[in-house]
């Protein structure tokens, strides 16, 4: 059965152990102490006092009741005896109080037994909270900066490949000379506006890194085998059963393009793992962008003289709907031009009218002088009938009735009356005709103009750096990537820092 000193030392070691780990922690964290804290640690402080005098006075009770007998295998060893009078007892001191106050106490043996396990585990047990925080802060340094450092410039410096870059340059222009630096207002506001050829550079731009792109080096480079080739290094080697978008990521990450919108120059980069690759890519996408822009031109002209095309097929089909009614017309009334037609017969009614008044004055004339049975006369009235019978007839082939309907109808205007419609019927389709004739010859012209705006507005590449073949890898760059990056851990690590110790500032 356990002795009631074991227990004793037991809840000794338990209530100091927690007392000064809630001690530190609320120190080093500096959490303000309230009042239940302050109570809370008083007690543990009583309660600690209490057990100590308790075990005080067990560990002198046990040493007084050590029977005399105990200390003989002590002096069986062949050490020489120690005398009593080398011993002298102290005044006012007993000898039991004196071998008490030699003897350490359980308690403490097993704190420090304790705090020499902890100490020698992690070191920081038993520091000072300053000296705690810069344990912390050096090995946060080691674990976020240097540890991280270290293995990327491994990465840089030893496995990283090299890759091999080829730059090509090249400008969108139009036919008139113009391109997208002419674009004042683009170049200030980074917009791009009507009639320049900054949009078709951005459309380029967007192709470049597009899918279609990929695909179509993938057929002919074979960038797919290149990439994913085993002496690539692991980071940069491309899985070969990635998808295809996968593998569009990866092509923009090695193709890089600039776009100056001041001159409108774009710079083309390709990187790959070999010289000959990148030339041969550089290529391939040099000629896919001719091919673009030459599309993008020819598109642009058909649109601009699509609609221009569309007015004058209009127009065109009008004027033979037109033509067509004409020609049906003068079909069905036997007449090329009724207008002439009819002029011609109104001289030949005048003419005819004017004999008539003439030969009817000379009979008016003769009829109160001579006798009505006179040959005169006779041949005055026979006269006067002849032409009232060719006036009758010009008009019949005017109006297109016959004579007996002709002296069956009492007035004039009704005798014209077939004239009139024809003439109406010939006229109207003449200004049809003519605002047709018109329609056609305007659409013809915008037609014309159309076509001269759009070669006008034609768009073309001019390439001003063509492909070259690579000497030197330039990537990657091993000491600045180095640096690089150790400075962004670094600054993650101080940044971080200053959170911690600016938090802990606000809640002190």
């Amino acid at each position: 059965m356990r002795s009631s000193c074991a227990i004793y030392v037991e809840k000794l070691i338990k209530i100091s152990h927690f007392r000064s780990i809630c001690y530190d922690l609320a120190k080093f964290c500096h959490f303000p102490f309230g009042e239940a804290s302050t109570r809370l640690l008083r007690r543990l402080d009583a309660h600690l006092k209490k057990v100590k005098t308790h075990m005080e006075k067990g560990t002198a009770a046990k040493v007084a009741e050590m029977p005399p007998a105990a200390s003989k295998p002590a002096a069986e060893k062949p050490t020489p005896e120690v005398p009593e009078k080398q011993a002298p007892a102290v005044k006012g001191k007993s000898p039991i109080k004196k071998v008490a106050s030699v003897v350490k106490l359980p308690i403490e043996k097993a704190r420090q037994e304790s705090n020499d396990g902890v100490k020698g585990l992690f070191g920081f047990r038993g520091l000072r909270p300053q000296q705690f925080r810069r344990r912390i802060l050096a090995l946060s340094f080691a674990l976020m900066v240097v540890l991280p450092s270290v293995l990327g410039a491994t990465y840089f410096l030893l496995i990283a490949s090299e890759r091999f870059s080829s730059t090509i340059g090249f400008s969108v222009r139009g036919m008139d000379g113009t391109s997208a630096g002419g674009d004042f207002l683009g170049a200030l506001t980074g917009l791009a506006s009507v009639g320049t050829t900054t949009t078709d550079s951005f459309i380029l731009m967007d192709y470049l890194k597009g899918r279609e792109v990929v695909e179509r080096l993938a057929k002919d480079d074979g960038i797919l085998s290149h990439f994913s080739d085993p002496n690539v290094d692991f980071i940069y080697r491309f899985d070969p059963a990635s998808p295809i978008e996968e593998l569009v990521n990866y092509w923009q990450d090695m193709i890089s393009i600039t776009f100056d919108n001041t001159s409108s120059i774009i710079e083309v980069e390709v990187q790959a793992f070999s010289p000959e690759m990148a030339e041969s890519v550089a290529s391939h996408v040099l000629s896919y962008s001719s091919e673009l822009v030459n599309t993008l031109s020819q598109n642009a002209r058909r649109d601009a003289v699509k609609f221009a095309e569309e007015e004058v097929r209009r127009a065109e089909l009008r004027m033979k709907m037109v033509r067509m009614r004409m020609k049906d017309f003068r079909n069905t009334e036997s007449s090329i031009d009724p207008t002439r037609n009819a002029e011609v017969q109104i001289e030949l009614i005048a003419g005819l009218e004017k004999q008539l008044l003439d030969t009817r004055s000379r009979l008016a004339t003769l009829v109160g002088t001579i006798d009505e049975s006179s040959p005169t006369i006779r041949q005055l009235r026979k006269q006067e009938d002849v032409l009232v019978k060719q006036i009758l007839t010009k008009r019949d082939e005017i109006g297109g009735k016959r004579p007996e309907q002709l002296q069956a109808e009492a007035g004039e205007a009704d005798r014209l009356s077939s004239l009139s419609s024809l003439l109406a019927n010939y006229e109207e389709l003449v200004v049809e005709q003519e605002f047709a004739q018109q329609a056609y010859t305007a659409a013809l012209a915008g037609l014309e103009r159309s076509r001269a705006e759009a070669d006008r507005q034609q768009r073309y590449l001019a390439v001003f750096n063509p492909p070259s073949l690579p000497q030197e890898a330039i990537y990657p760059k091993r000491l600045i990537n180095s640096l690089i990056l150790f400075l962004g851990f670094l600054g993650i690590w101080a940044l971080g820092t200053v959170i911690t110790y600016s938090i802990r500032d606000h809640l002190k």
